[in-house]
């Protein structure tokens, strides 16, 4: 199944002139429509603005910090979390994640916050369109999601359909992609990260960035609520896993060459303390191209319990960039974000990822870490870390304060005032 969905979503992202047309003059009739939309309710007399999240992944939920701020104001937003399913998925892994991701969301808000985008006993998709006011979309691909969970659905609908990345854009065949489908064009409003992602909207959108705004990464504000780790303690590592080893367009996982590595650092360094987290779609991945199998799976998930590795999965994990000392890495949004610490990193360097593959934003960030090409590099990286050749100062740099981290750490507030469509004249 994933593979036909992503097949489709490379089909529908193709050079084809026309069909970007026709996405064009359907996103400039939204205007008008999402004009009505505020207007009726403006006119309804309701104080209160009924906003739901659309959410398939609890790992990419970028919303927590906006989600908090709403619920403190229950005056003005009545928030909510639909969990959806991931179409992309086999149906048992498609049941675990979004049982997981269920959980996982009424154990933080609780359940009367949290509703079922999916009857899985009967097997039926949900409908909320004409229950809420707003609805953040974490997912900007339709094809992942049933049609009435898509965006493209919403647009039709008496509600504002909103766009919040659930990471930074670090490759840029994925980036234009999703620029060149109707999801992002057709949204009401695309909050945007850094200085870069909103000149690429402007370049590469079919309607040139009319619907977006820079208000930055709404995610990353949490990070300034997190303790730092205690200096003097036990050194901690973060070790970082992507998904991409059968991914061309943007070849950054290592994992196949470096997973019996990452088993024997707690050997090497028996001073250091390691953290694994890998991406949430890696694991599923090596079963599904069947590179692993379940029961592989699990032996190596009880040898890094073994060798004494904690392991990190799902859910939040600013918590581990405030108390690790350093990242060794090979994902995408974790390179951005792990400039907010100010801490070194390593990143590991797939053989194949070239200059084309990679945004503006994420070749810039790369300058700001060491390069690791094989397993020597990585062990030198940790052997200098572990005996205190990086400074002690965790401070940002001002590229990052500039560029990336945009209106940190009051990026909830910036977006929750744009959204905010009762407070203000205007009705655009």
């Amino acid at each position: 199944m994933i593979d036909k969905t992503i097949e489709e979503i490379r089909k529908n992202r193709a050079w084809n002139p026309e069909r970007w047309k026709q996405i064009q003059n359907q996103a400039t009739s939204l205007s008008d429509h999402y004009r009505d939309v505020i207007r009726r309710k403006k006119e309804s007399g309701d104080p209160v603005i009924h906003f739901a999240a659309y959410v398939v992944f609890d790992a990419m939920f970028g919303m927590h910090e906006v989600f908090s701020l709403m619920r403190s104001m229950p005056d003005r937003w009545d928030p909510r979390i639909v969990i959806l399913p991931d179409l992309a998925k086999e149906y048992d892994q498609k049941v675990q994640i979004y049982r997981r991701c269920r959980e996982y969301f009424v154990r933080l808000y609780g359940s009367d916050k949290v509703l079922d985008g999916w009857d899985i006993q009967n097997d039926r998709f949900i409908d909320y369109t004409d229950q809420f006011d707003m609805i953040y979309f974490q997912n900007p691909y339709d094809a992942r999601v049933p049609e009435v969970h898509s965006i493209s659905y919403a647009s039709t609908k008496n509600v504002l359909p909103v766009y919040v990345n659930y990471g930074y854009d670090v490759g840029y065949h994925t980036m234009y992609a999703r620029m060149k489908g109707p999801e992002l064009n057709y949204v009401w409003k695309y909050f945007t990260e850094t200085v870069y992602s909103l000149e690429d909207c402007k370049k590469l959108q079919i309607i040139q960035g009319k619907n977006v705004v820079l208000t930055g990464y709404a995610k990353m504000d949490a990070l300034a609520g997190f303790p730092a780790g205690k200096k003097g303690q036990r050194k901690k590592i973060l070790i970082t896993a992507h998904h991409s080893f059968r991914f061309p367009e943007l070849p950054l996982s290592n994992f196949l060459s470096c997973y019996k590595l990452i088993l024997q650092l707690p050997e090497m360094f028996p001073d250091i303390d390691f953290v694994f987290r890998p991406h949430p779609g890696l694991f599923g991945k090596l079963i599904l191209h069947k590179v692993w199998t379940k029961e592989e799976l699990a032996a190596y998930l009880k040898a890094l319990e073994e060798a004494g590795i904690e392991y990190s999965g799902g859910g939040e994990y600013l918590s581990l960039f405030a108390q690790c000392d350093a990242i060794i890495n090979d994902c995408g949004s974790f390179t951005l974000e792990w400039l907010f610490t100010g801490k070194p990193g390593c990143f590991v360097m797939n053989e194949n990822l070239k200059d084309e593959h990679l945004t503006t934003q994420m070749k810039e960030a790369l300058s700001r870490y060491r390069i690791a090409r094989n397993h020597e590099d990585i062990i030198r990286f940790i052997s200098d870390v572990a005996a205190g050749l990086y400074p002690e100062s965790q401070e940002m740099d001002d590229w990052v304060r500039e560029k990336i981290a945009v209106n940190y750490p009051h990026v909830a507030e910036k977006i929750l005032d744009e959204m905010d469509i009762l407070n203000r004249d205007s009705i655009s």
